[in-house]
């Protein structure tokens, strides 16, 4: 087994990569001007810097390491995984640019931890098929088809799926929570290099949320692949994902043949069994033509009634399982002595708290703690005193 890091020449000065200044402050969120403002330079002279153009002094270039929170060798890194396409946003116009691109790079960053990992270990291999899905002309009933061949495809039969986050994981999609700091984002999803990415908003706790999310993400990686968002589309294919998601949890034929009540508290009970919201239960049902409009509108007046509309009943007791996958493959490396933790953050050159965060691994995991002489003294007295 090869127990190499992956790193650069050092047989040769390290060169500063432009593109990596650019990548850096996109990452921790700041904007061109507000980059330069706290830079104390023009936004002129970051966007030379970022362009290769001229290269930052060495004050600016220890400015840039501070504000970035990156290590030195992050900047010299040479880039591994390539960008194309764009990242299934739900919003183009909500959600500001800056949010975008941060956690954009957090999504290649995922890309990056997988690509290392994968030098020592076989992770699950990405299983989603192609279908023949043209999202300019399909309709629901091709959505429907879709969702049913996937849910074959993997073994899943037709009831409800209770471990989403597991059978993502071990169909080779990278599941990553962490909060993300904006309001506008449940969750996104990208083909990364190759490699179905999802990142899913750990402000958002409830259960149900997030096993539709999921789905949804889900949609878009198995319907638009190769679809290049734009305004012009991104209704149609949000449509899309959510029609893909209430399929995929709730397949037409077994979960309908379970729909034999339509009052709220019947509804309930089905919310238990299928893991999703009541609200999403009564608009699959609705889209069934089990339930008719009508019927659909009392529904939702019922909710209000009763002030469940955002936060309902069993919400609390759907719990969705955390993304373990990489985490796991991290602390593999270290407790078989493949890589150690200082080989892990080296090879990676990334803030180890960047790091712990995307691959789920409690705070502070990554950190190589030297102890001191005096402590080791202090320990010492203690156990003789014990």
């Amino acid at each position: 087994m090869d127990t190499d890091t992956v790193g650069v020449d050092r047989s040769a000065p390290a060169k500063l990569i432009p593109a990596r200044v650019k990548e850096a402050r996109e990452a921790r969120g700041y904007t061109l001007e507000g980059f330069a403002e706290a830079l104390g330079v023009t936004k002129s002279a970051v966007a030379q810097y970022e362009s290769g153009q001229i290269s930052p002094s060495g004050d600016a270039m220890s400015q840039i390491v501070t504000l970035t929170e990156q290590p030195p060798s992050f900047f010299t890194t040479p880039i591994t995984v390539s960008e194309d396409g764009m990242p299934f946003w739900r919003s183009l116009k909500r959600m500001e640019s800056h949010h975008r691109r941060r956690i954009r790079r957090r999504l290649t960053w995922a890309r990056e931890i997988v690509e290392y990992l994968n030098r020592f270990i076989d992770l699950p291999t990405p299983n989603i098929p192609t279908f023949d899905f043209d999202h300019e002309i399909a309709d629901d009933a091709d959505i429907e088809g879709v969702a049913d061949a996937l849910r074959d495809e993997w073994g899943l039969g037709r009831g409800p799926i209770e471990d989403l986050v597991g059978i993502l994981e071990v169909n080779g999609v990278t599941v990553i929570e962490e909060s993300v700091g904006c309001q506008d984002m449940d969750a996104v999803s990208w083909w990364v290099d190759g490699r179905p990415v999802i990142l899913l908003a750990a402000e958002d706790r409830l259960g149900p949320r997030k096993n539709f999310n999921l789905a949804h993400e889900l949609g878009h990686l198995v319907l638009h692949s190769l679809v290049e968002l734009d305004a012009k589309n991104l209704d149609r294919v949000e449509k899309q994902a959510n029609r893909f998601a209430s399929a995929f949890l709730m397949p037409q034929e077994s979960f309908g043949s379970e729909v034999i009540g339509t009052s709220l508290n019947y509804l309930l009970s089905l919310k238990l069994r299928w893991n999703v919201a009541v609200a999403a239960i009564g608009y699959r049902a609705k889209d069934l033509g089990i339930l008719s409009k009508s019927q659909y509108g009392y529904l939702l007046r019922q909710m209000n009634a009763r002030g469940i509309r955002k936060k309902e009943p069993y919400d609390e007791e759907i719990t969705t399982s955390k993304p373990q996958l990489i985490g796991h493959a991290v602390k593999m490396l270290i407790d078989h002595g493949v890589q150690s933790k200082s080989q892990i953050t080296s090879a990676l050159a990334k803030n180890p708290k960047d790091l712990e965060a995307i691959c789920g691994l409690p705070a502070g995991f990554l950190d190589n703690k030297v102890i001191r002489f005096s402590e080791v003294i202090s320990m010492r007295q203690t156990d003789r005193n014990a």
